[in-house]
């Protein structure tokens, strides 16, 4: 089966460029929650996408210092999760 590629992004894949954008997404969650809370604005906030975010983001530093952890995942694996997470 013939799979579309997306970007032609060589840097998208790099730990450090994944880490950034999940610290990004973590933070506009953030924000949000805080928000809602402060604000009692009563919106929905991305729980489940949250904590897989958090998960992703302790795999790719574990993957950083040693690259056998998690051998099974390729980082391209990890990084089309990470980019369809970052827009959920």
């Amino acid at each position: 089966m013939i799979d579309p590629r997306l970007t032609t992004c060589t840097e998208c894949t790099t730990i450090s460029a994944l880490l950034n954008d999940i610290n990004n997404r973590i933070t506009e969650i953030a924000k949000m929650l805080y928000n809602n809370i402060t604000l009692m604005l009563g919106y929905s906030i991305p729980s489940e996408t949250m904590l897989d975010l958090l998960n992703y983001k302790r795999i790719l530093t574990y993957k950083l210092s040693n690259a056998d952890y998690a051998i099974d995942f390729t980082i391209e694996m990890i990084a089309s999760r990470v980019k369809l997470l970052k827009y959920k």
